[in-house]
C-alpha cells in the first residue's frame, strides 16, 4: 500500500511540475510574441523599440515615438487577469479628463456625460467623464474609434488632462491599428484646455 501511495505522490509531484512548467513555457512564449510583434512595428514605423527591462518582473517591452510634437509609447499592461494593449500620448499642456468606453465589453450603469452626435459612435460607446466642449473633438476622433469597436474587444480611452491613454484586450500586432489608436490618443492630445482650470 505504502508504495502505491509513493507512485501517486511521484505522479502527483510530476503533474504538478509539468503543469508548472508549461505555465511558464507558455508565458515566455507570449513575452517573446509580445516583444516581437513591438519590435517589427517599431522598425516598420522609424520608432524606438525598448526590449523589457529584466526588474520589475513582467515590465512591458516598448516602442517610443512623437508625432506633431506630441511623444507617445506603445506597450503592454495587465488589467485584472486580461493582457491588454496600451498607446499613449503625453501632453505637455493641459488636455481635457475624458474617459470612453466601449459599451458591450465594459457594462455601466453610468449615464453617457455627451453624445457625440455621431449615432454609430453613440452606440458604441459611452462617454462617461467629458465636457460640452469635447463633443467636436470626439466627432474627430470617432472614425478610429470606430475602426478599433470593429477589430478589437475591451476598447477604453482615458485621459487625466496629463496623459491620454487607449488601450485594448490583448497582444496588437497590426501596424494599422497601432497606427489609428496612435493618431487618435495624439490628437486628443491636442485638445488644449488654456483657459480653464486643471480638472
Amino acid at each position: 500500500m505504502s508504495h502505491v501511495l509513493e507512485v501517486f505522490e511521484f505522479v502527483a509531484v510530476g503533474v504538478a511540475v509539468s503543469i508548472a512548467v508549461c505555465a511558464a513555457s507558455a508565458s515566455a512564449h507570449r513575452r517573446s510574441v509580445a516583444s516581437r510583434a513591438l519590435d517589427r512595428y517599431a522598425q516598420s514605423r522609424g520608432l524606438m523599440f525598448v526590449p523589457a527591462p529584466s526588474v520589475p518582473r513582467g515590465a512591458s517591452p516598448r516602442v517610443l515615438g512623437a508625432k506633431d510634437g506630441v511623444s507617445f509609447s506603445v506597450e503592454l499592461y495587465r488589467l485584472g487577469g486580461e493582457l491588454r494593449t496600451r498607446v499613449s500620448a503625453s501632453v505637455v499642456r493641459r488636455a481635457p479628463v475624458l474617459s470612453v468606453l466601449q459599451r458591450r465589453a465594459f457594462p455601466t450603469r453610468k449615464p453617457a456625460v455627451l453624445q457625440s452626435g455621431d449615432d454609430t459612435f453613440d452606440q458604441a460607446y459611452v462617454v462617461t467623464a467629458g465636457t460640452a466642449e469635447d463633443a467636436q473633438g470626439l466627432c474627430d476622433i470617432a472614425r478610429a474609434l470606430l475602426l478599433l469597436d470593429a477589430r478589437r474587444e475591451g476598447v477604453w480611452l482615458s485621459s487625466n488632462g496629463r496623459n491620454v491613454t487607449i488601450s485594448w484586450s490583448g497582444i496588437e500586432s497590426d501596424p494599422i491599428v497601432l497606427d489609428v489608436a496612435r493618431d487618435a490618443a495624439v490628437l486628443v492630445g491636442g485638445w488644449h484646455r488654456p483657459d480653464s482650470a486643471y480638472r
